[in-house]
């Protein structure tokens, strides 16, 4: 006997399917009935979702407009014709058309919802507070938009009252995990680190296999200090999440700042990176169509979650700026949150910019290859929001990993990497390292002081009558062995002091080590961070009437200290540089890892090497005969400001047309790989 399936139970049945995913079910039944009913713009509407959901998102619009011509006055469709939109990267169009089902259906949380996403990825904050406070008053209770409230409280610089709301939520809710992990984070950038970790813990004991917080905990821990921690928290997540990309490179970088590196370990686990998320990419490559001229402009495109305010966005600015715009058009492509001062200076002197944070990885190695870059930078490499699968697809002919830190990526995707002969000396192989070092002929990278800097102090042990050290480097680097090193030198100084920054636990760590190697707490002191400590560095000009900006506070701390340490055995780079540009010099060692060399390359290339040593003995040596040498010390004092302006280190000009001629060759290799071999 036949069963008879009415119109609503065959239109129940695709629905039931379609809410489970099994997208092929639902489509035919949608289609057998569209044969039966050709003018049914619910039917049109569904088909376009299923297009949507199979990757097909041409169908889908033409299906879902189709929809909207026919019946206008359906909120639904024009809510989820924005959802399409904006996954297309069409802001403005889906913006119109998510203010139109609100026109139509305006006490619907979810378009609210929808539209503050788009909002605030068209960087207008502000509206998307109005819009998100608005979905909660509608619907108080959903979890996404109480967590998108306080990003884009964040976004607008309203920090306060993000924690605040997240707080209340952690009130009525306090096993929202998300909002626990981003208050945290907001804990953390406010230098209130202890708090942070309490806080991420709480987050890891609701959601034990929750990502974001196991591994910001992690990250949190590394910040800290507490490096072995902070790796076995990262192993604990990548065994729960082994396909995760950016929690092995938070593995990766922060086996960096062990107190002993371990460099084949380290390359082992830049070779497993590869393998795991970047060779099953290959599939992806396609050949490059770019002209194989030698001579011809360049493209070049950098990509960096960090052209801001940030120790790499003022790094790479001066040379940005010197660029020969003749022979390189410049292409940025970021993923910066909160744009800033610098971000617009960016923004303003690149031939193309796209934000990418609306992007797959995918998505952008597709804008890249639409772009016809000839040469792609990576800025991060195994650093925090960094884009190395991008790169593993390999969107360009040349790509080259420079200024995250001086080492590799261990990726055979990236072709190059940026070096100089001090960092990396001929003939010697760097672990990990599949990349082909680019060495340029003095250092690495270029230091731009803050305009605003203040003068250069009288040597403080004159008037203090005692020898002060220094270090003003992140504590993560600050390891045992560093310590254990710098507590030596104190002890055979008796009237030294050591000034270090630190936040909360570090201080008592601190003082509880030196206490147990003989040296009294209180020849130890803790300065706090500060949030940005060249904000000042690169901000527009003030108007002739304001009076000039104050010197930046971070570097007026160099008034106190007569001699900078070095940690080990990741070094300082721009923190060395601020010491020696404010007169003060700086002892390191010089590692057998590349970043372990960095503040070596520096006081090379200022005509100092003998200021680096080559064992911690040396080092030791090094600290106690300089510290006895009052005349030496007012020297060195009274001359580095100027050392630092006639050297290579500040010569922004001059390091542009190095790292365009290393550019320049990467190309003409790549040129000639493609010219046609001669037959037999």
């Amino acid at each position: 006997m036949a069963v008879t399936v009415t119109l609503q139970q065959a239109l129940d049945i695709a629905l039931q399917h379609h809410a489970a995913s099994r997208f092929a079910e639902a489509e035919t039944i949608y289609r057998q009935l569209l044969a039966i009913h050709p003018q049914n713009p619910d039917l049109w509407h569904l088909l376009g979702l299923i297009e949507q959901a199979a990757g097909r998102p041409d169908a889908a619009l033409r299906l879902i407009q189709q929809a909207i011509a026919a019946n206008p006055g359906a909120s639904a469709y024009h809510n989820n014709l924005g959802l399409l939109l904006n996954a297309l990267g069409r802001r403005a169009e889906a913006e119109a058309s998510f203010r139109e089902a609100i026109r139509l259906q305006p006490l619907d949380a979810e378009t609210y919802y929808n539209l503050g996403i788009t909002l605030s990825e068209l960087q207008r904050a502000e509206e998307a507070v109005a819009v998100y406070r608005t979905a909660l008053r509608l619907q108080p209770a959903h979890p996404s938009a109480r967590l998108n409230l306080g990003l884009a409280l964040t976004q607008a610089g309203r920090v306060d009252e993000a924690m605040a709301h997240y707080r209340e939520v952690l009130r009525l809710d306090p096993g929202h995990t998300a909002v626990a992990v981003n208050l945290a984070n907001l804990l953390k950038d406010s230098a209130r680190l202890d708090e942070a970790i309490d806080l991420y813990r709480t987050a890891v004991h609701h959601a034990p296999a929750d990502p974001a917080a196991l591994n910001n905990l992690a990250v949190a821990l590394k910040d800290h200090g507490e490096i072995e921690p902070a790796l076995d928290g990262f192993r604990r997540s990548l065994a729960l999440h082994p396909d995760s990309p950016e929690i092995h490179s938070n593995l990766i970088f922060t086996s960096f700042f062990r107190s002993t590196l371990a460099p084949d370990e380290i390359g082992e686990e830049m070779r497993r990176w590869n393998a795991r998320h970047a060779l099953p990419l290959r599939a992806e490559w396609q050949p490059h169509p770019n002209d194989p001229t030698p001579d011809r402009p360049l493209r070049i495109g950098y990509v960096s979650p960090d052209l801001r305010d940030h120790v790499v966005g003022r790094t790479l600015l001066p040379c940005f700026e010197a660029h020969d715009r003749q022979q390189f058009e410049l292409f940025c492509y970021s993923d910066v949150p909160v744009p800033d001062a610098i971000t617009e200076r960016y923004r303003a002197l690149s031939t193309g910019w796209c934000q990418t944070s609306h992007l797959s990885a995918a998505q952008l190695a597709a804008q890249i290859r639409l772009d016809r870059i000839d040469i792609l930078v990576d800025l991060a490499l195994h650093t925090a929001f960094n884009q190395l699968p991008v790169f593993a697809r390999k969107p360009a002919p040349v790509q080259i990993a420079w200024l995250g830190y001086p080492g590799a990526t261990g990726l055979e995707a990236i072709d190059y990497r940026i070096t100089d002969t001090l960092l990396d000396p001929p003939g010697e192989d760097r672990a990990g390292s599949l990349e082909q070092p680019l060495r340029l002929p003095a250092a690495w990278t270029c230091y731009r002081p803050t305009p605003h800097s203040p003068a250069v102090s009288p040597l403080p042990a004159a008037t203090q009558g005692h020898v002060t050290f220094g270090s003003f480097n992140n504590f993560a680097k600050i390891n045992d062995r560093v310590l254990g090193l710098w507590a030596r030198i104190l002890a055979q100084i008796p009237d030294s002091r050591l000034l270090l920054v630190a936040k909360g636990r570090h201080q008592e760590k601190t003082r509880r080590f030196f206490a147990e190697r003989g040296i009294s707490p209180d020849r130890l002191e803790f300065l706090a961070y500060y949030p940005s400590p060249q904000a000042q560095a690169q901000t527009p000009a003030q108007p002739p009437a304001a009076p000039p900006p104050a010197p930046p506070p971070y570097l007026l701390r160099y008034h106190r200290i007569d001699i900078a340490l070095d940690p080990f055995p990741y070094n300082g780079m721009t923190t060395t540089c601020d010491a020696l540009w404010m007169g003060v010099p700086v002892i390191a060692l010089i590692g057998e890892a590349t970043l372990g060399r960095a503040s070596y390359s520096l006081l090379a290339n200022l005509g100092l090497p003998e200021l680096a040593a080559a064992s911690e003995e040396a080092y030791l040596h090094l600290a106690t005969a300089l510290a006895a040498d009052w005349t030496r010390l007012t020297t060195l004092r009274a001359t580095l400001r100027d050392r630092m302006q006639q050297s290579p280190l500040v010569d922004a000009p001059r390091f542009a047309r190095a790292l365009e001629s290393a550019y320049r060759h990467a190309w003409t290799r790549w040129c000639e790989s493609r010219a046609p071999t001669s037959g037999s």
